[in-house]
């Protein structure tokens, strides 16, 4: 003998069912994908072709200037865990590549390397800082200038 649900209860008939679970499950799941990828998808700064540091949970900018849509005044600084700024710089130099950028100078020690991007007549000099303490709240800055002395095609070794 089956127990009959009371009526003030017959209204929520249908959220307890098991297909109403899955269905319920599948689109919070769907969201959640959604979310998270549209999360994780950027890899460029503000809607432009400069490579941002992959999983850099926050940043703070200022100084933004455009020219025919391209970025060529800013400054900003990205938190990122950061064990060896060498291979971090590595790691930016192929995003960096892959956008058009070149490398034109590299240096630094163990916890500070500077590294600085051409692109046309901008520059982009790029800073990683180990945090001694706290690898984890390491920093990486990016500074963009246009370079009004060098050539249109990148090759001049100023960092604006």
């Amino acid at each position: 003998m089956m127990i009959p649900m009371p009526r003030f209860f017959r209204p929520l008939r249908g959220l307890f069912g098991v297909r109403s679970l899955i269905t319920r499950a599948a689109t919070a799941g769907s969201l959640l994908l959604l979310v998270v990828g549209c999360g994780s998808g950027q890899s460029y700064l503000l809607d432009s072709d400069i490579p941002i540091p992959p999983d850099s949970p926050g940043r703070a900018t200022s100084g933004i200037e455009r020219r025919d849509g391209l970025i060529v005044n800013l400054d900003t600084v990205f938190s990122e865990p950061v064990e060896d700024p060498a291979v971090t710089i590595d790691r930016l130099q192929r995003r960096f590549a892959e956008s058009g950028w070149r490398m034109i100078e590299r240096g630094g020690t163990e916890s500070v390397v500077v590294a600085i991007f051409g692109k046309d007549r901008r520059r982009c000099r790029v800073r990683v800082v180990r945090n001694e303490l706290d690898p984890a709240m390491s920093r990486v800055a990016y500074r963009v200038r246009i370079d009004e002395s060098s050539s249109a095609d990148g090759a001049s070794d100023a960092d604006g």
